[in-house]
């Protein structure tokens, strides 16, 4: 699920200390994956 709740979820949100060194960048790279593959089949539905 996609939400926007990032401010609920990360204190760091918006502020100072949010910074490149919080992010986890293999839990975003599995989210982009997941969004990437998630896009392709809804452009490929019913083609084919």
């Amino acid at each position: 699920m996609i939400t926007d709740t990032a401010p609920y979820r990360y204190p760091y949100y918006h502020t100072a200390q949010d910074t490149p060194d919080k992010i986890d960048y293999e839990k975003m790279t599995r989210v982009v994956l997941s969004v990437q593959k998630m896009l392709e089949v809804l452009a490929y539905q019913g083609k084919p």
